[in-house]
């Protein structure tokens, strides 16, 4: 029974150390991409773009809102941060309380957490988030390396909840040995 619980608990650890390792990476490659693109094409309002592939370019631009540009008329920057703020820790928590993490969920959390402290601190340190991807064939949003982090992230999350669900109650352990039958007192 000991050998379970290690395993489950080195399981634990493992699962732990992805989920931020990753949510630091997405963080770290959302703020790359952005300061690449910004440095290769300056900043908004120069006209200057590159076109990836038909229907797809990068240029730059400053987003004070939240998707779609919401919110970005108001000076909600500071509102909008703080929403951010408390979001991070009740991802981790959400992710650190589960019993039995799957990879799917643990990705999905380590997504959205990376993708919201790259939008997070852009938000802190411009007042604006700095986007740069493009998709113009059907006047999507600019949007950044963060947004597609927590738009997958979601999607990731929503399909673990409702495809996979919970497992019933009475389910064997996933790790350790199966529980032999015992005889009944009549037999």
């Amino acid at each position: 029974m000991s050998d379970t619980i290690e395993l489950n608990g080195a399981a634990r650890k493992s699962r732990r150390a992805v989920f931020f390792a990753v949510m630091a990476l997405a963080a770290f490659l959302d703020l790359w991409s952005k300061s690449y693109a910004f440095e290769k094409l300056g900043p908004p309002g120069r006209g200057r773009h590159v076109d990836v592939l038909p229907g797809l370019r990068w240029e730059t631009a400053l987003n004070k809102g939240v998707a779609w540009g919401m919110l970005s008329e108001s000076n909600a920057r500071w509102f909008i941060a703080s929403l951010s703020v408390l979001a991070l820790p009740l991802i981790a928590g959400c992710f650190i309380r589960a019993k039995s993490p799957t990879w799917p969920f643990t990705l999905a959390l380590s997504f959205i957490a990376g993708g919201t402290i790259g939008n997070l601190y852009d938000r802190i340190a411009t007042g604006a988030v700095r986007d740069f991807i493009s998709v113009h064939c059907i006047n999507f949003p600019v949007f950044n390396v963060a947004d597609s982090f927590i738009c997958v992230g979601a999607a990731l999350f929503a399909l673990e909840h409702f495809l996979v669900g919970e497992p019933p109650k009475d389910a064997a352990p996933v790790a350790g040995p199966v529980p032999e039958p015992t005889a009944s007192a009549g037999e």
